[in-house]
């Protein structure tokens, strides 16, 4: 681990550092995450977006000073019961732990995986099940080992019972709090990502260790599936047949492509191969070693193709619910949205005023998901952004039984609800982020570009 001399920070002191700044002199509550997700009783309870641990309340502060302090007097043991203390959610529902005899045992939830682990006054341990490997393919083994070289600390193998592991173990004279909390994530989060991967690519390979997860109605993976296949049909026919040049417009095929993935991301929550390619997707568009946009393009354009192939069966497989730990998005204030949307607004401005409206509302699209995507942004303009999806694509909201129709079947916006379900996104979030400003006044209801702009243009007025 780098140290502050070296000019560099560890993912937990930039975490810390980071959300404390977004949410100075914010007043914490214990329900108030509970409510942000869903404001309305009568609204089923479908999570959206990916879990982010920026919403630590005053009490898990204080636990992370705890257990410096404590580590710092040798009390090794204690240091690491406070730690994950501060890891825990509210609902304590994601990491359990017991300290008897001299021996600290846990386990810790990170999506799919179960993250078992013990410490005693010499040895800090903890290891990951994957997938049950009876006989393990070699090219999977060669992965792995591949694997292995990009990890910092965690490393992947095999226990008693054939089953694929990460591992991870330390002395706890050099178990600090910040590399226990880093080698933790880094092993969880690696987990988490590979078990659906990893059995969808190769045969002879069982799941371990989902019971936790909790299965999605049959009704709510038949609506997603629909809205996954609708849109994907839509955008490679805008791409293929679409007004708009390829050639000499390639930028406007790149904003199609990003908008779905990140719409997908945000909107179906898939886990394994589905996820894996949106996030393949991302890093060939951002790749500095492609300078070509037309390459990226043919490189994303082969990607999203696959999803064609996705029968419903292997879509149902990636959709159920989880509990999580760490965050793999960066905390980031409000301004770093509004830094986004003047990057992008003449580009919109460029394509709708030439008369490309699908491709303006694109880049809009893309405007709202890139930053939900990469950024864990504070509760109001996270909000803010999940209104945008519930209003552009209310017809899924209404597949899933959300009660505000937003938009109707002539498609015309129905302006007293959307600005009444923006006056309670700011009087839900006043109580813990302060007074918050926002100037309705710049929305235009007349057209779907006008008012995707105006959009944009509201979430640069608040305050």
């Amino acid at each position: 681990m780098e140290n502050d001399a070296g000019g560099k920070l560890s993912s937990v002191r930039k975490l810390i550092i980071s959300v404390r700044l977004i949410n100075k002199n914010v007043k914490m509550s214990i329900f108030s995450k509970f409510f942000s997700q869903n404001p309305k009783s009568s609204d089923p309870e479908i999570q959206f977006g990916r879990f982010t641990d920026t919403n630590k309340s005053a009490e898990q502060y204080k636990s992370w000073d705890y257990a410096i302090e404590n580590f710092d007097s040798e009390k090794y043991l204690v240091a690491y019961t406070h730690l994950l203390d501060f890891m825990s959610n509210t609902e304590k529902s994601n990491v359990s732990y017991t300290l008897q005899n001299g021996i600290l045992t846990f386990k810790i939830h990170q999506g799919s995986k179960i993250i078992e682990g013990e410490a005693n006054t010499k040895l800090f341990s903890a290891c990951a099940k994957i997938v049950l490997a009876e006989n393990p393919p070699l090219g999977l083994m060669r992965i792995l080992l591949e694997n292995n070289f990009d990890l910092k600390y965690a490393r992947y193998a095999f226990d008693e019972s054939n089953c694929i592991c990460l591992k991870f173990d330390t002395f706890v004279e050099d178990g600090s709090p910040h590399k226990i909390y880093d080698a933790l994530k880094e092993l969880a989060t690696e987990a988490d990502k590979k078990d659906d991967v990893i059995i969808s690519k190769f045969d002879g390979l069982s799941p371990i260790n989902r019971h936790h997860t909790r299965d999605v109605s049959t009704e709510e993976i038949n609506s997603k599936y629909h809205y996954f296949k609708q849109t994907l049909t839509s955008v490679l026919n805008e791409i293929n047949n679409g007004t708009i040049n390829a050639f000499l417009y390639p930028g406007a095929i790149s904003y199609l492509i990003l908008n779905f993935i990140y719409k997908i991301d945000f909107l179906i929550k898939p886990e394994g191969n589905i996820l894996e390619q949106i996030n393949l997707i991302h890093k060939k568009f951002f790749n500095d070693t492609i300078t070509s946009v037309h390459d990226k393009n043919k490189e994303m354009i082969r990607l999203i193709r696959e999803f064609e192939k996705i029968s419903f069966n292997e879509f149902a497989s990636e959709i159920y619910e989880v509990s999580s730990t760490f965050g793999t998005s960066v905390p980031e204030g409000h301004q770093r949205l509004v830094e986004i949307i003047d990057a992008q607004i003449n580009d919109f401005d460029w394509y709708c005023d030439n008369n490309f409206p699908v491709i303006a509302q694109a880049i809009c699209g893309y405007t709202i998901g890139y930053s939900l995507y990469s950024f864990a942004l504070p509760d109001p303009t996270k909000a803010l952004l999940k209104l945008y999806y519930s209003i552009t694509e209310n017809q899924l909201f209404q597949a899933l039984h959300f009660k505000d129709v937003y938009v109707s079947s002539d498609q015309k916006f129905n302006k007293s609800k959307i600005t009444s379900a923006i006056k309670e996104i700011i009087k839900d979030n006043e109580e813990k982020y302060g007074k918050i400003s926002v100037d309705l006044s710049v929305l235009k209801f007349e057209n779907t570009c006008a008012f995707c702009k105006s959009y944009l243009s509201l979430l640069k007025t608040i305050n």
